[in-house]
């Protein structure tokens, strides 16, 4: 079964499809987000955490270190099957990846999805109320 990957963040939770898989991407999962599954490999670092947050160093320079900490050490094919094989055993449509930041803010959740497709050769769209729609064109 086709599955299309989407990002999201935590906050439109509740607008997301019911069968839409959610999945957490974030180093630090609200209580309150219903979400079927983390995925711990994609997370970033506390101390990447940290910078990004203090200001210490730029946001690109910390989304620069993300992909070369993170996500040089992974295969960018086996996270797809990964992703696309839990979204499968558990019935759903699609999938989204979810973190903290809002549409068009700076944030790893984009970096996923921009590795994503250099590395396996499909589209990962954003999803936002408005509907869903091309992240990275």
């Amino acid at each position: 079964m086709s599955v299309v990957i989407y990002t999201s963040y935590f906050a439109f939770i509740p607008k997301l499809p019911a069968d839409m898989f959610k999945v957490s991407i974030s180093l630090f999962t609200p209580k309150w987000a219903k979400i079927d599954r983390l995925m711990p490999c994609l997370n970033p670092t506390e101390q990447l955490l940290k910078e990004a947050k203090s200001g210490t160093v730029s946001v690109e320079k910390s989304l620069k270190t993300y992909r070369e900490e993170i996500l040089s050490k992974l295969s960018p094919i086996e996270v797809y099957n990964d992703l696309v094989e839990m979204t499968n055993k558990a019935n759903k449509k699609d999938l989204a990846l979810l973190c903290y930041e809002k549409p068009g803010d700076p944030c790893h959740r984009r970096i996923v999805a921009e590795w994503l497709e250099e590395g396996s050769n499909i589209s990962v769209l954003e999803f936002t109320p408005e509907g869903k729609q091309l992240s990275f064109n």
